[in-house]
């Protein structure tokens, strides 16, 4: 197989987050992002065409961009329909990468404490998460947040929102997670409004670990991965939030490329 760059693909600001912690902790690979700004967010969206939404990406980044391997930095598509992703993908790109972002974040959750789960409402009723919570966690409570992502995308007042559901949770329950790569961004906002979670799982921070841990495991696959620190940030539709995120998070001479896709 001929290297490759690691792709990223999400709806937008999230993975773009998560992009920048990838390019912190593993500055030497080469990277193309791609920000499906068109058709975002994504929670609310039915499997099928969240399956369209990914399989139209994965053949843009695995066949014109020939990326090794790419992220699904979405936990909406992760949780929802990656092993029919991962079937279209063996069969079409046999030998290409796919990673998903459930694994990693399944592994970090404290399975002997109570937890609350912030998530999207397509993640918070995916039966992945669901039957790992069922099994595992002591105790849990998940809240979905459907307007969050939105607000985040257009710079919206985000703590307010989070503090309608203040109330929803207890003293007693001091761990959390946001399960959805967008609320790492306001992460702070989740801080204020919550104190008592004295421990949060961050995706944003798990995603980098997650994948230098497998590179060193799989030094063989790691080998199809091309380095040079090069960077591609793709959307497939103008926004000025985007742009500025863009140029805030990477240098001010990154400029987004708007595609039709």
């Amino acid at each position: 197989m001929t290297k490759g760059s690691i792709g990223v693909f999400d709806s937008g600001l999230g993975g773009l987050w998560v992009l920048k912690h990838l390019k912190d902790e593993l500055p030497e690979y080469n990277y193309i992002f791609l920000g499906d700004q068109a058709n975002v967010p994504f929670g609310g969206k039915t499997p099928d065409e969240l399956f369209n939404i990914a399989t139209r990406a994965l053949n843009y980044l695995y066949g014109e961009k020939e990326c090794a391997g790419v992220i699904i930095a979405c936990n909406t598509i992760s949780s929802t329909i990656y092993e029919r992703l991962r079937d279209w993908k063996d069969e079409k790109y046999f030998g290409k990468i796919l990673f998903g972002i459930v694994r990693p974040t399944v592994e970090s959750i404290d399975k002997g404490k109570p937890v609350v789960i912030f998530a999207t409402p397509r993640t918070c009723a995916s039966e992945v998460y669901e039957n790992f919570l069922k099994t595992n966690v002591k105790n849990y409570i998940k809240i979905p947040l459907p307007q969050l992502a939105y607000l985040i995308e257009n710079r919206e007042d985000t703590l307010s929102y989070i503090k309608y559901f203040k109330d929803m949770i207890g003293s007693d329950i001091e761990s959390g997670a946001l399960l959805c790569t967008h609320y790492g961004i306001v992460r702070d906002d989740f801080k204020k409004v919550f104190p008592q979670i004295k421990t949060w799982v961050y995706q944003e921070d798990l995603i980098p670990a997650y994948i230098k841990e497998y590179f060193i495991e799989f030094p063989d696959r790691e080998a199809f991965f091309s380095r040079g620190g090069e960077l591609s940030i793709i959307i497939n539709k103008e926004s000025e939030v985007f742009d500025k995120f863009a140029k805030e998070w990477f240098g001010a001479h990154i400029k987004p490329e708007v595609i039709n896709l």
